[in-house]
């Protein structure tokens, strides 16, 4: 015998979300995860920018206690040539201020790796220690190779470096002309070199006679007539051409060059790899060729709208890319004589 149908009331439903609840989940979620993704980036840069800082501060710690050790910074670049008749007319430089400081923070084992000696192009670009990664030399929020094997020239290939040494700058007013070595690099930074040159802006000669090596010189930090709290010494730098009129970047390694290598003596004048002079202000969209040159490049990060740099005291600080020029220029000699406070 058939039962009888219970009453519609009485009938058991399954439970469900209907179209309409579930988009409106969907859309709380999206909402959500709207909300938390700025903060997990601010996080994750905060973090980053915080590793910056740790490595900002160990640069300058091996900086400064070179300095105790040496009596004075270490030079951007040096003119020694090697011990053999193969490798001392080669062009190609290693010491420098990245690689002599690296006995002075516990990376030693890679200071060793290095051929000193190897000058020449045959040699010196395949140095033992072209792929030693320092990771103290490159910060956390560098996008791309830590090691670069496909430059199209052979002497950007290497472990890479995202830190420079200030060179000095030429402020158009309010501080006194520096001398220009080799008619091209100011001797008011922290590296700088000393040979013949002119004074910015008279013509008049200063240095030493001509015929005179033109060589690398570290500062003595009693040399920072402007105070070592208000002179910068190292910060970031991680140029690649941008160009303009097509909207495009430069692909890397760009104007960077690996940690190894100091920079070359092509000619009299050397080119110096891993110091800058401040002409423009942090990640400033330049090309080299408009630029003027190498040395004259922006520093710059891949942080949002700022760039790192530690001070000749150890301090580390932060730059905002909208810094004035002339301010910007003022922490970066060490005897201007500028009536400056702190960075904004």
């Amino acid at each position: 015998m058939l039962l009888p149908t219970p009453p519609v009331a009485f009938r058991r439903f399954k439970s469900g979300f209907t179209l309409v609840e579930l988009l409106v989940v969907i859309a709380i979620i999206g909402v959500l995860i709207g909300l938390l993704l700025p903060a997990v980036q601010a996080a994750r840069e905060s973090a980053r920018r915080a590793s910056c800082t740790n490595n900002l501060k160990q640069i300058g710690l091996g900086c400064l206690f070179y300095e105790s050790a040496k009596k004075s910074l270490p030079p951007g670049i040096t003119r020694t040539t090697g011990t053999t008749v193969a490798s001392a007319n080669g062009p190609w430089r290693k010491e420098g201020l990245f690689s002599l400081i690296l006995p002075f923070f516990e990376e030693m084992q890679a200071f060793n790796q290095l051929k000193i000696d190897q000058l020449n192009s045959a040699t010196a670009l395949n140095d033992p220690a072209r792929n030693h990664v320092i990771s103290s030399y490159i910060c956390a929020s560098y996008p791309h190779a830590r090691v670069m094997t496909t430059a199209a020239n052979s002497y950007e290939n290497g472990a890479s470096i995202t830190y420079a040494g200030c060179g000095g700058a030429v402020p158009a007013t309010g501080s006194s002309p520096p001398c220009l070595i080799g008619s091209t690099y100011p001797n008011n930074g922290p590296f700088y070199l000393t040979g013949p040159g002119t004074v910015a802006g008279n013509g008049s000669t200063c240095g030493q006679p001509a015929g005179t090596a033109i060589v690398g010189a570290g500062r003595k930090l009693k040399e920072a007539q402007d105070g070592t709290t208000k002179t910068f010494m190292v910060g970031e730098f991680c140029h690649r051409d941008y160009f303009v009129q097509r909207g495009e970047w430069q692909a890397p390694p760009g104007n960077m060059r690996p940690w190894f290598l100091a920079g070359n003596y092509q000619g009299s004048v050397p080119d110096i790899y891993h110091v800058k002079e401040f002409e423009l202000t942090p990640n400033t969209r330049q090309t080299r060729t408009n630029a003027g040159g190498l040395n004259k490049l922006p520093m710059g990060s891949y942080h949002p709208d700022m760039t790192m740099f530690v001070m000749m005291d150890g301090s580390v600080r932060s730059v905002n890319d909208s810094i004035e020029l002339l301010v910007y220029q003022k922490f970066a000699t060490v005897n201007g004589g500028e009536a400056v406070n702190e960075l904004p």
